[in-house]
């Protein structure tokens, strides 16, 4: 009964209800209207009903009483009297008012059987559960108990989804995984017959099983003969024409009702719908059930199936939608039609588009096999590479022909060759080499794409100027849109990390544009998210940046298995610069083994080392430094070695790590030396943001720079950063304060936190005991929302001793148990400089020595 709780307590209310004597489920064949009749009828006779049944068969309809045999005797009488007397006796021995009369397939009921359950319900002597299949006709003196309120209609869907994985859960003991229960759903449509049948089914075969706590389907569905029996059973079997109409569709399901006009008889659609094996819903037709189809498909013979195919493709419409074009691509290579190598490489471009790489990969396969030049097997290359699978797509560009348009576009041999050397075989060097010797002989069209690979390969080395200097020799017209939305990679990448945020909105505008009109730069929706996002948070606009993130997890692209992880991971940086560190670590990939990202896809496994590095900072910043460690050791063997412009991003993640590990002031080199990577390559966004780092913790000598980038650059994260900075080298708590309140109206509640402690810290040395308590609360409010952020500013808020800020990272690291010669290396003094500290904090403290300050602070 798992998932039909509400269905049984409902049909338990009806025979406990003094307003109406029974119920009608009502419902397709195997939804599980009876053994929702037989449970609430268990339950009736548990609390002491007494329960007749009576069950309509096919056969028995025709016999008088048929269905009440058991109860009838051989005295003759007319249809009254036995028909009083079949009541009397299945009414005997049973308490006044307390029988509950089960009629399962009541439409299938002989006439007499009807007068007797019609007489016990309309004397009162039972109350009724019956059930009825949907489209059979009730017989119409049962009819008139609903129609009188007597008896009350309920119609029994079928399972959700949702209902689906509660009951899958129930049989397996362990919840369905999401791929699981979806397929469940799609193949039987929440029938639980089917349900039953083809869990049992998938289970004896070892498909289906219980790993790591979840129920798990893997392999195709090969439909077993009982399994086909229970379905036929169910929805009939069909002949001549008729099926002709359902393997038709089943071939091409979804089928355009145009296309089945043109190749079936009209009279046999009609009867299939009617009949229900085939469903029509606007312009599409589906075969009545989805197992239906999959039965159908699989008894029908291979040349059966060819033949269908064949005259599916050719009835199809060319052009269309990217799913139609795919279809009728897929449908012609399976069919017995000689090979069209055009049309297989136009369906492959289709599948690209829809992100479906392996399809897109088998149709190019077929297309160079049939011989159509080099252009079918670069494009399927590019897409093995995009597959993840670099070494194939080497092989396969090798056994190009020499001759023939290479095309297409941005997608020809050179670039593919130094994406290859760049990525796949990790060799930079030869992928700058590949590009340089092209750009001495390549003009015009080949030229343009090419340079914009080279813009490409300058922003990942973080050389920030000589990307936009290289786009200004491009002339725009001599792209094609993917080489277009190509360029707006590298050239958002430049602008978000100029601060050019103008400039920024103007290049997203084109990116979408040149998308809109590319078939099979779909996949770049992913980086130019990214980037984009990045750029905004960087800047300050963090609440941009996260629903961008947002919007693009919900799209077709973002959904798409080949970009799933990446949308995911692309929300989760920007939850990061939210300060959401929850929804970020479980967003960021949390896999510690990188070769399981491989088989994701080229941009999944190419964006997991970057996206590691968050991760590993996320980590710090809830105290789990030991995976945090971990992480950031993961990522920095897995970068790709050609990938400078977020070295700063590596620092950064060591930075917190140090601070978590209470190495202040190594934290805060790391967070400089991040700040000067990036103002060499002239990445001032990102250059802001590692000096706020250094600010956070507890630097104070970042001010003046600060003040510069606020100039230079003009964002709001370098205004409140110069504040901020500017505020602590000051000591100056009530402007801490403030700039607490701007940072968290910004949305990065991790610096709010931070400079709230600060503030609380800086409160204390003024002797304002109030105003610290305030600013302590406050901080540990933020710290709590960011989902337990800590950092040494945090650690140390509640120190109620008005400490320097060394004397507080001198108690700290006492509280922690360190020697004074630890801790004199940690902080790069003498000993006898932090025996000297130790003695001051003593005193304002008022405790005696190292053991009355480890006292001060709980839990280091």
């Amino acid at each position: 009964m798992a998932g039909r709780g509400d269905l049984v307590g409902e049909v338990i209310a009806a025979i406990q209800g003094r307003n109406v004597r029974g119920i009608v489920l009502s419902g397709p064949a195997g939804v599980g209207k009876s053994r929702v009749a037989w449970e609430a009828a268990d339950r009736a006779s548990a609390n002491g009903w007494s329960v007749r049944t009576i069950t309509g068969t096919a056969t028995g309809r025709h016999v008088p009483l048929g269905a009440c045999a058991q109860w009838t005797d051989d005295v003759g009488g007319g249809e009254a009297a036995l028909v009083r007397r079949v009541g009397e006796a299945m009414v005997a021995n049973t308490d006044a008012g307390r029988l509950v009369l089960v009629v399962d397939d009541a439409h299938l009921l002989d006439e007499l059987s009807v007068l007797v359950v019609q007489h016990l319900v309309g004397s009162g002597a039972a109350t009724v559960v019956m059930t009825i299949r949907t489209g059979e006709p009730m017989p119409a003196a049962l009819s008139a108990l609903v129609k009188n309120g007597q008896v009350v209609w309920r119609e029994v869907a079928a399972l959700s989804p949702e209902q689906l994985g509660t009951v899958l859960a129930a049989a397996f003991e362990a919840p369905p995984d999401a791929d699981c229960r979806d397929r469940f759903w799609s193949f039987t449509g929440g029938n639980v017959l089917f349900v039953r049948q083809l869990a049992e089914q998938e289970a004896e075969a070892g498909r289906l099983a219980v790993a790591d706590g979840e129920l798990r389907w893997g392999g195709d569905v090969v439909v077993s003969g009982s399994l086909a029996e229970v379905v036929e059973s169910q929805v009939g079997a069909p002949r001549g024409p008729v099926l002709e109409v359902i393997d038709t569709v089943a071939v091409a399901e979804p089928l355009d009702r145009r296309c089945l006009a043109l190749l079936a008889e009209p009279d046999a659609v009609e009867e299939a719908e009617q009949r229900g094996l085939i469903r029509i819903t606007g312009d599409e037709v589906y075969v009545g059930h989805p197992l239906f189809a999959e039965i159908r498909r699989a008894r029908c013979g291979s040349a059966r199936l060819a033949r269908l195919r064949g005259q599916v493709a050719e009835a199809m419409d060319e052009g269309g939608s990217a799913a139609v074009a795919v279809k009728r691509g897929l449908l012609w290579l399976e069919s017995d039609l000689p090979v069209r190598p055009e049309l297989l490489v136009s369906a492959g471009s289709a599948a690209n588009s829809l992100l479906d790489f392996d399809l897109a990969e088998r149709l190019f396969a077929a297309a160079a096999e049939a011989g159509i030049g080099p252009r079918a097997h670069v494009s399927r290359a590019w897409t093995l590479f995009m597959m993840g699978d670099g070494d194939s797509a080497g092989d396969v560009l090798a056994q190009a022909p020499r001759q023939g348009e290479v095309g297409p576009g941005f997608r020809n041999e050179v670039v593919l060759a130094a994406s290859t050397a760049l990525w796949a075989t990790r060799a930079p060097q030869q992928a700058w080499q590949i590009v340089e010797e092209a750009l001495r002989t390549e003009t015009g069209e080949r030229r343009a794409q090419i340079l914009v690979f080279r813009a490409n390969q300058l922003a990942l080395a973080g050389r920030t100027l000589e990307v936009l200097q290289t786009l200004e020799q491009v002339d725009d017209r001599e792209l094609d849109p993917y080489g277009t939305a190509m360029a707006c990679i590298a050239a958002c990448m430049a602008h978000g990390e100029l601060g050019q945020l103008d400039q920024l909105a103007s290049t997203v505008a084109v990116s979408a544009q040149a998308l809109a009109s590319s078939i099979e730069g779909a996949h770049l929706h992913g980086p130019l998210t990214e980037v984009h996002a990045s750029a905004l948070a960087a800047s300050g606009r963090i609440a941009d940046a996260v629903a961008i993130a947002q919007r693009f997890t919900r799209s077709r692209d973002g959904r798409a298995a080949a970009m799933h992880h990446v949308a995911q991971q692309i929300l989760g940086m920007t939850q990061l610069a939210a300060g959401d560190l929850r929804a970020a670590l479980e967003h960021l990939p949390a896999s510690p083994d990188p070769s399981s990202w491989i088989g994701r896809g080229f941009h999944a496994a190419n964006s997991f080392p970057r996206f590691a590095l968050l991760r590993a900072q996320a980590l710090a910043r809830v105290g789990d430094m030991d995976a945090a460690e971990r992480t950031l050791e993961t990522a920095r063997e897995c970068r790709p070695p050609a990938y400078h412009y977020y070295d700063s991003a590596d620092l950064i993640a060591e930075a917190w790590i140090a601070a978590a590990r209470s190495r202040f002031g190594a934290a805060r080199s790391l967070a400089l030396a991040a700040a000067d990577f990036a103002r060499d390559h002239h990445q001032w966004a990102r250059e802001v943001w590692c000096l706020q780092t250094a600010v956070q913790l507890d630097d104070t000598d970042a001010a003046p720079r600060l003040a510069v980038l606020a100039e230079r650059v003009g964002t709001v994260r370098a205004a409140v950063a110069a504040r901020y900075a500017a505020a602590l080298s000051g000591d100056d708590a009530r402007e801490l304060d403030a700039v607490s309140a701007l940072w968290e109206s910004m949305g990065d509640r991790l610096a709010a936190a931070d400079a709230a402690a600060q503030a609380a810290t800086s409160h204390r040395r003024a002797r304002r005991v109030h105003a610290a308590t305030s600013a302590a609360a406050r901080a540990r409010q933020l710290a709590a929302l960011c989902g337990g952020a800590t950092s040494p500013a945090i650690a140390s808020a509640e120190l109620a001793a008005p400490f320097t800020n060394r004397e507080r990272e001198i108690v700290v690291l006492v509280a922690r148990g360190l020697s004074n010669r630890q801790i004199a290396d940690i902080e790069s003094l003498s000993v006898r400089t932090v025996e000297s500290h130790i003695y001051r904090a003593s005193i304002k403290a008022g405790v005696t020595g190292r053991a009355g300050l480890g006292g001060l602070i709980d839990d280091i």
